[in-house]
């Protein structure tokens, strides 16, 4: 089974800096593509910039250009800025871009309702053009808003990051609205979801359980338009990446084995557009499937 986790993360505070990093204790250093392997093992990833500059988008286009591993890389663009496309087009010109499969702007992430603005909307329209995704990364209140753009743009392919999971407070309001909120976003065909960023929301006191989460996203988006993403290493401010890749294991139980393999790799690769690698047998996430079966 190729495996892809969708959705990690590489920095190197040392080249650049990321202001939410010097408050993160132990996240506040280096993790690098060894950090992965240790972690992870084998595994193929999409890699998302967690940065916002331009400098860190070619770095990290230049350690896919280098390394097999890295599938594909989602940079960060304001796409407020008439000036977004162009720096994507800039990226997708230079050496080793190839990997360049989508873009991330927190347009939802307590930055106000944006998604609506003409600018926004122009960007996402050029984006879809170019054949990149947008991943949201949807924060309170923001489901309607997304619904309304991903109706709007039916050329346009949308990944949910973390299941917007953040977009309800499910402790005061329940997975009940969530699911309300997320159903109709995840019944539009241009939409799909990652299973991932689940950390936080079951850590807390009052935090919801991911085989109850993952039934939601299951009904409402299925198999085929729902993908593994670990989150790491934000994850491991709760959990090592083999409890995450165990946690995931056991809400794709009882799946079919098409079913399976798409949450963990076949969406990846129809939603970004990626060449299918041959990933090794020994994957942690494939020996983690092993054990529990």
């Amino acid at each position: 089974m190729t495996v892809i986790d969708a959705h990690v993360h590489l920095w190197d505070p040392g080249l650049h800096d990321h202001a939410w990093l010097r408050s993160a204790g132990d996240l506040h250093r280096p993790f690098l593509l060894d950090d992965l392997t240790a972690a992870a093992g084998s595994v193929t990833a999409v890699v998302v910039q967690a940065g916002r500059t331009v400098d860190e988008a070619r770095w990290l286009l230049g350690l896919a250009a280098r390394s097999a591993r890295l599938a594909g890389v989602v940079v960060h663009a304001d796409l407020a800025d008439p000036a977004a496309v162009d720096t994507i087009d800039a990226l997708r010109a230079e050496d080793g871009s190839s990997a360049l499969v989508g873009v991330r702007d927190p347009v939802g992430a307590g930055e106000g309702a944006r998604l609506g603005l003409p600018q926004v909307r122009r960007s996402l329209a050029a984006l879809g053009e170019r054949g990149l995704t947008m991943d949201l990364l949807l924060g309170h209140g923001t489901l309607h808003e997304a619904q309304a753009a991903a109706r709007g743009l039916p050329q346009v392919r949308f990944v949910v990051d973390h299941a917007a999971i953040s977009a309800v407070d499910v402790r005061r309001e329940g997975l009940g609205e969530w699911a309300a909120q997320l159903t109709p976003l995840g019944r539009l065909p241009n939409v799909v979801c990652k299973l991932s960023g689940l950390g936080r929301a079951t850590a807390e006191p009052g935090g919801v359980r991911p085989d109850a989460v993952a039934r939601v996203l299951l009904d409402v988006f299925g198999p085929r338009r729902l993908m593994f993403g670990s989150d790491w290493p934000v994850s491991t401010q709760w959990s090592p990446y083999e409890d995450v890749a165990g946690a995931t294991a056991r809400v794709l139980d009882g799946l079919k084995p098409d079913e399976a393999a798409a949450v963990l790799g076949g969406t990846a690769v129809r939603a970004y557009g990626l060449e299918p690698a041959d990933t090794s047998a020994g994957d942690r996430m494939t020996m983690i499937r092993q054990r529990e079966h």
